[in-house]
């Protein structure tokens, strides 16, 4: 696991994800645990699971500790051949046994326990993979959007980002919460025909 964490932790800049121009190629990157995989994975992630944490009322030192955690379980369970790509983002992976440890962080446990690498993937329970069927199929619909839409429909429901908080942040190209909700229905509706579509297609 220091392996992993003196990678992660390496805060100097990079262009790691210049090596990785596409989800398979990170994956085979992770896969082989190569350091500029493990930096590009931890940039994707780290905004997510740092306003997952704030969700959940974590302080800053327990959301780097979960960002730490979730990239290695990640490491772990593709070394063991538990997760395989499926065409999909690792990050939306990661995500995902974010959004799961959050909602069971210990605080306490968390700073007195010593995980080694092997025991972190223990505790990463089939839990993790709860939702990610459901958010895979979401990712494969996105693609068929526009980027707008997708970046509309990914603030929201993968990360899980409050209407007010993107507007203050600007993370969109719209200055109202109104404005927001309207464009974010209209590909809403978009999406559920491609679904729809898709459905009768795989008939």
């Amino acid at each position: 696991m220091a392996r992993i964490l003196d990678l992660f932790l390496d805060r100097k800049t990079n262009r790691s994800c210049d090596k990785y121009p596409n989800d398979g190629s990170l994956f085979e990157g992770l896969r082989h645990e190569e350091a500029d995989a493990i930096r590009c994975l931890s940039a994707r992630i780290s905004g997510s699971i740092f306003n997952i944490g704030k969700s959940h009322h974590l302080p800053d030192d327990d959301i780097e500790e979960l960002i730490c955690d979730c990239i290695t379980i990640c490491i772990q369970k593709i070394r063991g051949g538990t997760y395989t790509f499926k065409g999909y983002n690792p990050a939306t992976f990661v995500i995902e046994i974010a959004k799961n440890r959050a909602r069971n962080f210990r605080r306490n446990s968390m700073k007195h326990e010593t995980f080694g690498f092997e025991s972190i993937g223990e505790q990463a329970d089939e839990a993790d993979f709860g939702s990610l069927a459901e958010t895979e199929l979401l990712e494969k619909l996105l693609s068929k959007l526009e980027t707008n839409c997708q970046n509309l429909i990914r603030l929201k429901y993968l990360e899980e980002r409050r209407d007010k908080e993107v507007i203050e942040e600007k993370l969109t190209q719209y200055t109202t919460v109104d404005a927001l909700k309207n464009h974010r229905s209209k590909c809403l509706k978009k999406l559920v025909e491609i679904g729809a579509a898709d459905s009768r297609f795989n008939q």
